[in-house]
């Protein structure tokens, strides 16, 4: 008599890479990231925009702006 294994069902919880502002996951896959990249004029990365609350992060995650939905942003 042959036995079989049964498996059970368990949900894989995805990577977490929240925003410190709105909390949004950014994760992606593991080569691509939602984050939307800064280039300075030599097209060196130098920081990151959430794409959630549009606020920017340099490249250590600390905070240069703020921005939410109630914030007063011009155009350029």
């Amino acid at each position: 008599m042959e036995i079989k294994q049964s498996s059970l069902l368990t949900k894989k919880s995805k990577p977490q890479d929240l925003c410190k502002i709105c909390d949004s996951n950014l994760y992606y896959n593991k080569k691509v990231t939602k984050r939307i990249g800064l280039l300075d004029v030599h097209r060196e990365i130098t920081g990151w925009i959430c794409p959630k609350c549009n606020s920017e992060f340099d490249l250590e995650d600390n905070i240069v702006y703020i921005y939410g939905e109630n914030s007063i942003q011009g155009k350029a």
